[in-house]
């Protein structure tokens, strides 16, 4: 299956003089740039704003302590820690010595490790990942994945939590992924869906590749050529790892917390530690590189694949590229990674346009705030009057209606026991605005987007796009905000939580109900025990006991860990058996009492009335996967 990726050649031992001579005119060429007054102003406004917008950020979301770097190729234009480090100690957040968590911003050197090898070429983006991790149990039923949709979060994988970060010591690698993988539920490119578990499994292809384990090759082939001598990884324990704590605010002071380890496997994903600082001088290669060859470890044909679009021939996700997610911001392309994830939250921005690279991070598990601190600093310090609209569009009521609902997230579970987290998941409500086009809200904030073309929206700033995208029959069935950065699903009855709803309510009338009828029965015979109220009782403490047991495994902190299913969800897939079992006996003994008369036609009308109640709470429960969260672990 071919890709449309831009191809990076093996490395050559000759270049042509036609190249040479072009790069000589590319590198001694005069670049446009901001005029130096305008760059003397606000690098010297930046120290100022940025100091009170972290301020303000730490105490509205209750974060302890945050660094903040800004660089150019070649200078450190601004390096400040802010509050505290680590309580138990009284130590300030330092740039320069606290080793951070980086979550998913990671993801950025597991995509440069990754296109340097396509460089070397040891891996090809368009193969099929089996060529490279062969005994890897991963049914790929909707299309062969390859390495350039890992990339690309592309590959129709879902999502997963539980169970996904269980140790497994003693199998192989591939076992190990195996084991955790999700399942693919959709085509390849069909949509953009963010997947930590795309980035595993390029970081085991690194290490089949490569024949070490992912974390060494990283260290010696890209960090230590950039002289990070000191990396962190989040798989070592607390008391061998060194990285700073995440800080929490409990009863009215902040309480330090060290990380737990996560597998090995998940560190290309998101395991990697380093300090603020030197996450800067890795922001300044990126930014340095403009000649062919390699220097500091880094390619640069690598680091400009990075900004290739993932999927080209799809322009609503234009936001995804092989190594970022890119966007423009007050007319400036930038290509930025957030990650959030051992209690910190992390953002790394690059703008090469400018020469400038922002990092920051937060040592709590609420930054949200902070991590917007570079879109506000090109957008209101830097390049203030720099804003670019396209051209309006008409979209009377007609047209707003065919837009109009509410849209789930395509990072979410359609298989397992996480599905149920379904409140959990993001759902968008989009709604008509009259003149102005549509709302867009629960995503934190309410947006408003005017019509730009054909399923095209975009903010009155200019600074956020909405597309949509439509069936074979021409309905909308989804849409992708900020050119597939989220990208949502049509939220339909069987996605949603009111189907959820629906059975409670059926169960708990079927109840009722058959309830009811055993009430019938005890007045014409006087007996108090009769089939309705069996069948009553036992449906009552079967849905009961199921709803509790699932509670209990959503609610566990530790179900991510989990090995397996435990009792509990083995016990629920009894229940339904049971209950699937008493609905079976209730349609035989109708059926057998009115052929025989034996019974009052109230009771057997309340019976039959119970019967589909019930029978829907099952169909229910096998959507949601109630009984089968232990039989697909």
């Amino acid at each position: 299956m071919g890709m449309a990726h831009t191809r990076i050649e093996p490395r050559r031992r000759w270049v042509p003089s036609a190249h040479l001579l072009m790069a000589a005119f590319i590198w001694f060429t005069p670049v446009s740039a901001t005029p130096a007054a305008a760059q003397s102003a606000w690098r010297s406004d930046l120290p100022g704003f940025v100091d009170g917008l972290v301020t303000t950020g730490l105490d509205q979301d209750a974060v302890a302590g945050a660094a903040v770097v800004v660089v150019s190729s070649d200078a450190v234009i601004l390096s400040r820690g802010y509050r505290l480090g680590d309580v138990r100690t009284g130590r300030l957040m330092d740039p320069e010595r606290d080793s951070v968590p980086l979550a998913s911003v990671t993801k950025i050197f597991t995509a440069l490790a990754i296109l340097q090898l396509v460089e070397d070429g040891r891996i090809a983006l368009d193969a099929p990942i089996h060529q490279y991790m062969p005994g890897l149990r991963l049914h790929q039923r909707f299309g062969d994945i390859s390495v350039a949709h890992l990339l690309g979060h592309s590959a129709g994988l879902e999502e997963r939590h539980a169970g996904y970060f269980r140790p497994l010591p003693a199998l192989p690698k591939i076992a190990q992924l195996s084991a955790i993988l999700p399942r693919q539920i959709r085509p390849p490119q069909e949509v953009i869906a963010y997947s930590n578990a795309s980035y595993v499994l390029l970081g085991q292809i690194v290490a089949q590749v490569t024949g070490r384990p992912f974390a060494a090759h990283l260290t010696e082939a890209i960090l230590a050529p950039l002289g990070v001598d000191d990396p962190r990884f989040m798989h070592a324990p607390p008391e061998h790892r060194g990285t700073s704590p995440f800080h929490v605010w409990q009863a009215g002071r902040y309480m330090a917390i060290d990380p737990a380890p996560t597998p090995e496997v998940h560190t290309a994903s998101g395991g990697l530690a380093l300090t603020a600082r030197d996450v800067g001088h890795v922001m300044q290669a990126l930014l340095r590189q403009k000649t062919a060859g390699r220097s500091e470890g880094l390619s640069a044909s690598a680091i400009a694949a990075m900004r290739e679009p993932a999927v080209p021939e799809r322009a609503e996700f234009a936001a995804r590229t092989l190594g970022y997610w890119t966007d423009t911001w007050a007319g400036h392309t930038v290509f930025h990674h957030g990650g959030t994830h051992f209690g910190f939250h992390t953002n790394m921005v690059l703008v090469p346009s400018l020469d400038l690279g922002f990092f920051v991070v937060a040592n709590g598990p609420s930054g949200a705030a902070l991590m917007g601190l570079p879109r506000r600093a090109l957008r209101e310090i830097i390049a203030p009057d720099n804003i670019q609209r396209r051209p309006r569009a008409a979209c009377d009521a007609t047209c707003q209606e065919a837009y109009a609902g509410h849209f789930i997230a395509t990072r979410r579970n359609d298989t397992g026991l996480d599905r149920l987290r379904v409140s959990a998941t993001p759902i968008v409500r989009v709604h008509p605005s009259g003149d102005e086009g549509l709302l867009v809200d629960r995503l934190g904030y309410s947006r408003l987007f005017a019509a730009t073309g054909e399923d095209q929206f975009e903010t009155p700033e200019g600074d956020m796009r909405l597309g949509f995208r439509r069936n074979a029959k021409g309905a909308v069935v989804g849409g992708d905000l900020g050119d597939g950065f989220h990208s949502f699903d049509r939220l339909t009855f069987w996605r949603s939580e009111h189907s959820l709803h629906t059975g409670l309510v059926a169960v708990l009338f079927g109840v009722l109900v058959s309830a009811g009828a055993a009430g019938v029965a005890w007045r014409r015979s006087g007996r108090p025990i009769s089939v309705p109220l069996v069948l009553s009782l036992g449906w009552m403490s079967l849905a009961a006991g199921s709803v509790v047991l699932i509670q209990r495994a959503l609610d566990s902190r530790d179900v991510s860990s989990w090995a397996g299913a435990n009792a509990g969800l083995w016990t629920v897939t009894a229940f339904y058996a049971g209950a699937c079992a008493l609905l079976v006996w209730a349609v035989v003994w109708l059926v057998r009492q009115s052929r025989a008369a034996k019974t009052r036609r109230g009771e057997r009308v309340l019976v039959w009335a119970a019967v589909p109640c019930i029978a829907w709470a099952l169909l229910t429960a096998w959507v949601w996967n109630v009984p089968t969260a232990a039989l697909t672990w």
